[in-house]
């Protein structure tokens, strides 16, 4: 202790050690200090009898009393503390002149303006500790919220390495596809090599190929020609050993012995106006009989003559090809250009000669055909329908005939 300097010119530096002390325990390291002074840090005024040994205590630390000369203020620690902690150049010598003018002082003042002096520091002091406080809560308040980013950067973090895991096994599928894909395109390259190959093949086979066709279906046409010219024939001769047999043969009562054509009964659960039945009577091998205008009209009505037997003869010529039937087609008219025609047909083509119609035409090549054979008149005239019917023949309407050739 320096001469002149006693422990109660030092009170306000030792409060304000004590305060400093307390109040830096509250941060984040706590403030190291001197032992003695934890005692005191609750107590409303630090007793005479013991500034000594604390006016010690802080001398002992020179880190904490120059730590805490810094923030010394004019407020909390007066001239004297000031220079006691701080300890500048000449310090001891101002110490000095200062405590004895302020014990002039206070021999002076009264007990109240000390008394004023000590609260109006202590109000000091308490501000001071409100403030410093006040900082601790929005330090607090920072530290909190840097928590909550560095967990919710955490939380990110955590995030982007599910993303990365993710990413990195669609990645690895992508590099599995994409290898599966280029196996497949191999092979598809390979099948493509093939198909050319084989293409090339097929396209120079494909002309023997067609030769042949087209032999096939002349000689099938030929065929039919030849299968309906004898078909003709044998019921020609058919007729004529009928007409020789009913010669031959005795009379019997005076009345000459005929024999009745019946019509061929169709399948079972058949009907007589279905697509069915008609297809059954062409391919029966009966002769067939076509009303030539009246399928013709009813089929292509916007054709002319010319134009509508044209092409009901071309139909009838594939049916005839695909049935195998034996179809004779009659139209009215033999001075129609190309009657006479020697065109090679699978179909034979009868035209009316002057003066007679189509249907006694019709009528007449039931009447020729003997008994024995089969006849299937094809036609939607009600009187045909009727009096071949009478002689035995099948009919099939028009609309039936239509349906097939379609």
């Amino acid at each position: 202790m320096e001469r002149h300097l006693e422990p109660r010119h030092l009170r306000s530096a030792v409060e304000y050690a004590v305060l400093i002390a307390r109040e830096g325990q509250k941060i984040k390291p706590p403030l190291a200090y001197p032992a003695p002074l934890k005692r005191y840090f609750d107590a409303e005024r630090i007793p005479s009898s013991v500034l000594a040994s604390l006016v010690r205590a802080v001398e002992g630390d020179d880190e904490f009393r120059t730590r805490i000369a810094r923030g010394a203020v004019p407020e909390l620690v007066d001239e004297i503390g000031r220079l006691w902690l701080a300890r500048p150049d000449g310090w001891a010598d101002d110490v000095a002149r200062l405590a004895a003018a302020a014990d002039a002082e206070a021999e002076e003042a009264t007990a109240a303006k000390a008394l004023k002096r000590a609260e109006k520091r202590r109000a000091a002091a308490e501000q001071v500790a409100t403030r410093a406080r006040a900082e601790i809560v929005v330090l607090a308040e920072s530290v909190t919220e840097r928590d909550e980013v560095i967990e919710g950067l955490r939380s990110d973090a955590v995030k982007l390495r599910d993303e990365i895991d993710m990413l990195r096994a669609e990645l690895i599928d992508t590099r599995n596809e994409a290898r599966h894909a280029r196996d497949r395109e191999a092979a598809a390259v390979s099948k493509l090599a093939d198909a050319e190959a084989a293409r090339t093949a097929a396209v120079a086979a494909q002309g023997s190929a067609e030769h042949v066709r087209d032999e096939v279906l002349a000689d099938r046409a030929a065929l039919a020609a030849e299968r309906s010219e004898l078909a003709r024939l044998a019921a020609h001769a058919e007729s004529l050993a009928a007409q020789l047999a009913a010669l031959a043969a005795p009379p019997t009562a005076g009345k000459p012995a005929t024999v009745a054509r019946k019509p061929l009964p169709l399948p079972g659960g058949v009907m007589g106006d279905s697509e069915a039945a008609g297809e059954y009577l062409l391919r029966s091998g009966a002769s067939v009989l076509i009303d030539g205008y009246n399928v013709a009209k009813l089929a292509w009505p916007k054709l002319d003559l010319a134009g509508q037997r044209i092409v009901l003869l071309d139909a009838v010529e594939n049916l005839a090809r695909r049935y195998g039937s034996d179809i004779t087609v009659v139209f009215d008219g033999a001075d129609v250009v190309g009657a006479s025609s020697d065109r090679r047909r699978v179909a034979r083509v009868v035209y009316s000669p002057d003066d007679v119609i189509a249907d006694d035409v019709i009528r007449d090549e039931v009447d020729r055909l003997p008994p024995t054979r089969q006849v299937v008149v094809v036609t939607n005239d009600q009187e045909i329908v009727r009096d071949v019917r009478a002689m035995g023949a099948n009919t099939i309407s028009s609309d039936q005939l239509i349906r097939l050739i379609r």
